[in-house]
């Protein structure tokens, strides 16, 4: 991607971010994260200028990686294709591709939710409302075109609650006066403010240069951190299903500290927007909320693992001074009684089988046993 002097380099895009995120996207010399290619090729409705793979762990076995597919395309088949991509009912453009163009050593995850980042601008002096739309309460055209383009749907699909429309828009990002973002749950748009003067405008070639470059980055920042987070969920959930729990905590908590050194970012950039475009993105999925609920989990269970490991010793101790007490004792009165030999001590050893046996048969007895059995 390229606007005047400005080139999506990997040089020019790490300065962008924090060294820690700059490692995340792209990697280093001797570890690169990234790859792209320029297939300049048309799918329906568009074309794609763009393909890039980002896999943030190469050295993970099965590592996840995630494909951004940069597209151009009418304003006016704008709004379809997107609608395409998420898959609507009503929509009558066909869904492109995409995976089709991926090389062979890439598989798409089945069943896996297509990420959208529309830009937008205008000619027109006034911006017209979106297609068939209608009005909000609170909602100026600005945020009708936002809303429809961010979540991919016009207002037959999903028509937004008059009586909660101040809270659909809690993912508006403010970046100037010459355009607005927004990031939904499923997809960010961005609106130019004022119309478009073509290749003379002094900002807006920029504004979609920041937007294929700069701003995708901190949502893909934030598309990791949501994949890693799930993983950390499900693996949590299945704490109790685990034969070793200790053994489980142990590997659970060294994937917990390993992502909250790595990849828990969240000043992603030294600029203002990048930040405020990854913040509004952990918003949206509640990557706060479900980060912590990961470690009140963890904490809760470390309490478990360790009441059932006290439990366990108790219990163990318990049943070694159950068994070794009638031997003690046996041993003892051989000792007292002077008799030393095979026969008086195999007649020790066997009184002190069934004193044990009587012992474990006992209410204290059968307690330790089920407290073992219990724990294994």
């Amino acid at each position: 991607m390229t606007y005047r002097q400005a080139r999506a380099t990997v040089t020019a895009r790490s300065t962008y971010f924090s060294p820690a995120c700059a490692r995340i996207l792209y990697g280093t010399a001797d570890q690169p994260t990234r790859w792209h290619r320029r297939p300049a090729t048309t799918v329906p409705g568009a074309t794609v200028f763009g393909i890039e793979i980002l896999v943030p762990d190469p050295k993970a076995e099965n590592a996840q990686a995630f494909a951004v597919f940069h597209l151009g395309a009418d304003s006016s088949d704008l709004l379809g294709i997107l609608r395409a991509v998420a898959g609507r009912r009503a929509s009558t453009t066909q869904s492109p591709n995409l995976a089709a163009l991926l090389p062979t050593w890439v598989t798409l995850t089945a069943g896996a939710r297509p990420f959208t980042i529309a830009f937008l601008t205008r000619l027109e002096p006034d911006l017209p409302p979106p297609p068939n739309s209608e009005p909000v309460p609170g909602w100026s055209t600005t945020d009708l075109w936002l809303w429809q383009l961010a979540t991919r749907t016009s207002h037959t699909d999903f028509p937004p609650d008059p009586d909660h429309a101040a809270d659909l828009h809690l993912g508006k990002v403010v970046l100037s006066a010459d355009w607005r973002g927004f990031v939904a749950r499923d997809g960010a748009a961005f609106l130019g403010q004022r119309p478009d003067q073509g290749d003379d405008d002094p900002y807006l070639g920029y504004a979609q240069y920041y937007t294929h470059a700069a701003y995708t980055d901190a949502l893909l920042i934030g598309m990791i951190q949501n994949t890693a987070i799930a993983a950390l969920i499900d693996e949590t959930a299945l704490a109790f299903n685990a034969r070793d729990l200790p053994r489980h905590l142990a590997r659970l908590e060294t994937r917990l500290a390993r992502f909250r050194a790595i990849y828990w970012l969240r000043d992603a950039s030294h600029h203002g927007p990048a930040n405020n475009i990854l913040t509004a993105y952990q918003a949206q999925h509640h990557l706060p909320e479900k980060f912590d609920a990961i470690l009140n989990e963890i904490a809760d269970l470390n309490r478990i693992a360790q009441t059932q490991e006290g439990t366990r010793t108790s219990a163990a101790l318990g049943l070694l001074t159950v068994v070794g007490l009638p031997f003690g004792a046996a041993l003892g009165v051989l000792q007292v009684l002077g008799a030393d030999t095979i026969r008086d001590l195999l007649l020790a050893l066997a009184g002190a089988v069934a004193g044990t046996a009587v012992l474990l048969i006992t209410r204290l007895g059968r307690v330790l046993l089920r407290s073992l059995r219990r724990l294994e």
